[in-house]
């Protein structure tokens, strides 16, 4: 979608809160990386840092599952 959106030929358009896209010539890790330490990652004055574990959750793919839920290690400290 990225190519069609901004012209980058390899990269991921992100879709911010005001309705804008934003185009980023990277991969999908590296902008993930990138928004987790902090910086600005969809668009101008973006930034957001939260200290504390990234929390992920694993919707149910049947019936009768329950979501699973998985955090990783403390952040504090490692904001570039």
């Amino acid at each position: 979608m990225a190519p069609q959106v901004h012209e980058v030929p390899d990269g991921i358009a992100v879709l911010n809160r005001e309705g804008e896209w934003t185009g980023y010539a990277l991969s999908f890790a590296e902008w993930l990386y990138r928004y987790l330490i902090g910086e600005e990652m969809c668009g101008w004055n973006s930034a957001v840092f939260y200290p504390g574990p990234v929390h992920r959750e694993y919707l149910p793919t049947g019936p009768g599952q329950q979501p699973r839920f998985v955090h990783g290690p403390p952040r504090a400290g490692h904001r570039c």
